[in-house]
């Protein structure tokens, strides 16, 4: 029997009216196709677009590599696209390191010890010593995979403990959010309020990139720092340096033996031994992104694919573990064999298939442990595992209880961030003449167009009509228009029987227009008051929210995975700005506006909800046709997430470097003398915080009081004794 789903039952009992009840009235019959016929999935499928296209691009320059030369050419320019990407590499020196405490085992000793990352930025791990043998040794720094435990983790020791037995001295060390290095775990309880290391990665990372920084760098250069910690050891021979780690340590192998050369060997673990782009996106999958940390901005415009990255390894001898081998990993690994080949050391690449599940099984880690004895010390790895003595994890602790946070030992990610933030934005002077306040609104202009990438379609708008549907007192004419080619932006513009003069309003909510176009809601209010009032859903928003899910079992801070995140991460892979997408959108709305016959032509007023109030403050930035602004429900300032540990906020608000150049209250302060209502601004957990917002917004206020408007700039909060129609319509006339 065939199922329907909701929406085709909808679609079927739409088709099937007219038979069965001829009588009613065909009110609800479309005049013109939608674009959603022709632009499913609009969002995910748009920006896929875009990137495959990059994708064809760099192919065909990679296509031209024949030599050597060619890939060593290749591999310098890759290189330097990393150290953009990584906002640069500090300079090299000895770290300050600490052992805490020394155990002796059977052939070997283990040292817990920290070393410096960055001043008073502590690294915690375990240094695997062998007791016999002749010194100096080889050396592996093992970057870990998402477990919470880190180098603690069983599997993980059983890696190290293989190596060791085989005269390899081992650096494992904790990541930023893992082991001794958790922000949110509690020693005393045991208990984590946010557990998973993948958000312990993308809450401090998503707000980094904020800043111009990234957490990406930050991991690498914990690893190339656990580098310059062994090459201090006597026991370490500098010349044989490896990298080894799996998943998340995989990927981070991955960044850290194409950034750093001293790596003269390295084994890539089930981290990513695949091409990122072109990519397939089927309609209803699972679709997210990665933790922010494995992906580097924006490299999809520079042309580096994570093929790329594990070919920038060549010539020196490189190992790709997989669970089990498939059509991507084959393809991604004849791409780099093909690559060593035309260096000539065909058989410095090689792969192994665990077909097991996702852990550093025992076949993987003596397809490690054989890789590099055969690389360092020119002989085969054992047959088989020694003996192994697991420890458990406080026997292996540099701090008291497990926890750097809670033994005040340094600086964690989180401190590191609040302190850069409390210098960002750079200081400005509030303009202080017509003549400063212009060249203030040019600036932040320029500026803001820069960091959205904004760009103003001047295409035809394509108006499609759907359908008008009557209501009481007022009529919704449903209809669509193109932002740009292959984006359309879903309306319903609500016509009062009895309109009364005034500029139509312009209405975005991040909740998508249907949220409050019911009957009964706000909407319907305006729209009896005699305004015309047209609700507009921007890409991927409402109608055009994209048909995917990513279960995350109904986590709190779900969002830093969400649909949304994946599609601000693909933005942002080619130099682009889901954000500034939106902000495009609106303006065009604004065009799409001023283009009916019936509305007052000098200009529009704009009511933006939750996200929809940052969009709108934006576009009224850029565009002087917006006469007055209420913002509802946004965010106070990009500056107030730099001094929290959590948020609630979703990437898809976030720009890209933005806090190097400006925040919030000086978009707004560009809008003057323009009338500007933030209504009930929140702060980063989405709670109203009327203080916090006024002294956020001094700058904004001394700039409407120098251009004489002071009256024109408030902020306040939502008064429910009013209705919300009457209050909006209040705040756009007042």
């Amino acid at each position: 029997m065939m199922k329907l789903s909701r929406r085709q039952l909808m679609q079927w009992s739409g088709l099937l009216a007219p038979l069965v009840g001829a009588t009613r009235p065909a009110l609800a019959q479309s005049a013109q196709p939608s674009y959603e016929r022709d632009l499913p999935d609009m969002l995910l499928a748009h920006l896929a677009m875009q990137l495959n296209a990059l994708a064809v691009k760099w192919d065909a320059v990679r296509d031209s590599i024949r030599t050597g030369a060619d890939v060593e050419s290749r591999n310098r320019f890759v290189r330097e696209a990393m150290g953009k990407m990584l906002h640069g590499i500090p300079a090299h020196h000895p770290p300050p390191g600490v052992v805490v405490r020394t155990q002796e085992r059977n052939g070997y000793r283990v040292e817990n010890l920290m070393f410096e990352s960055r001043p008073d930025f502590w690294v915690t791990g375990n240094l695997y010593i062998p007791t016999t043998g002749r010194a100096p040794c080889p050396a592996i720094i093992s970057p870990c995979g998402h477990y919470s435990l880190a180098r603690m983790q069983p599997d993980y020791q059983a890696v190290y403990q293989n190596l060791v037995h085989n005269g390899f001295v081992v650096l494992a060390y904790d990541p930023i959010g893992q082991g001794e290095r958790r922000q949110y775990w509690d020693p005393q309880t045991g208990q984590a309020d946010i557990s998973d290391p993948v958000y312990e990665h993308s809450m401090p990372g998503q707000v980094l990139l904020l800043m111009g920084q990234d957490l990406t760098h930050y991991m690498v250069w914990d690893g190339m720092r656990a580098i310059d910690y062994l090459l201090t050891r006597p026991e370490v021979d500098a010349s044989r340096i490896g990298c080894a780690g799996h998943s998340g340590g995989g990927t981070l192998t991955m960044f850290i033996s194409a950034v750093d050369e001293r790596v003269r060997c390295a084994v890539i673990n089930e981290g990513g031994t695949r091409h990122r782009w072109p990519l397939w996106i089927q309609s209803g999958d699972h679709f997210g992104p990665s933790d922010v940390e494995q992906n580097l901005f924006p490299a999809a415009d520079y042309g580096v694919d994570l093929c790329d990255l594990h070919v920038a390894m060549a010539p020196r001898p490189l190992l790709a573990l997989v669970e089990n081998y498939s059509p991507a990993f084959d393809l991604a690994a004849a791409h780099i064999r093909r690559r060593y080949e035309q260096l000539g050391v065909a058989d410095k690449f090689a792969t192994a298939a665990a077909t097991d599940p996702h852990a550093y099984t025992y076949k993987l880690r003596l397809a490690t442990t054989d890789w590099f004895c055969r690389w360092f010390y020119g002989r085969p790895g054992p047959a088989t595992e020694p003996d192994l003595h697991f420890e458990p994890p406080a026997s292996l602790y540099c701090t008291p209880h497990g926890s750097l946070r809670y033994a005040g030992q340094g600086q964690t990610i989180f401190t590191l961030i609040r302190k850069r933030g409390a210098e960002l934005p750079p200081p400005r002077q509030v303009p202080a003449n017509a003549a400063g306040q212009l060249a203030f609104r040019n600036e932040m202009q320029s500026r803001i167009k820069s960091l959205l990438h904004f760009e103003h379609s001047r295409e035809p708008l394509a108006v499609r009509r759907i359908v008008t549907t009557p209501r009481k007192g007022y009529a919704i004419e449903k209809l669509e228009f193109l932002s740009e080619p292959g984006i359309y932006v879903p309306a319903w513009v609500f016509v009062p029987e009895r309109k009364v003069p005034g500029r139509v309003i312009l209405y975005a909510n991040e909740a998508g227009k249907q949220a409050d176009g019911m009957e009964y809601g706000v909407l319907e209010q305006l729209a009896r008051t005699g305004r015309s009032v047209i609700a507009v859903d921007v890409r991927g928003i409402g109608e055009t929210a994209p048909p995917h899910c990513q279960d995350l079992g109904g986590n709190e801070f779900a969002h830093l995975f969400s649909v949304e995140t994946a599609a601000a991460y693909m933005a942002w892979s080619m130099d682009r700005s889901l954000f500034g997408m939106r902000v495009q959108d609106l303006v065009r709305s604004v065009d799409y506006a001023l283009s009916r016959p019936d509305v007052d032509s000098s200009g529009v007023d704009v009511i933006g909800k939750g996200a929809g109030a940052l969009w709108a403050l934006f576009a009224a930035a850029l565009d002087t046709r917006i006469h007055a602004l209420v913002a509802e429900r946004g965010l106070i300032s990009y500056a107030g997430l730099t001094g929290v540990d959590r948020y609630l906020h979703t990437a898809g608000v976030f720009i890209r470097d933005v806090l190097t150049c400006f925040d919030l209250p000086h978009v707004a302060a560009a809008i003057a003398d323009r009338r500007v209502t933030l209504l009930s601004p929140v702060d980063p957990m989405q709670n109203v915080d009327l203080p916090a917002a006024t002294a956020s917004y001094r700058f904004t206020q001394e700039t409407y009081a120098r251009a004489g408007v002071e009256g024109a700039f408030a902020v306040l909060s939502s008064d429910d004794r009013m209705p919300a129609a009457e209050r909006y319509i209040r705040l756009l006339q007042a």
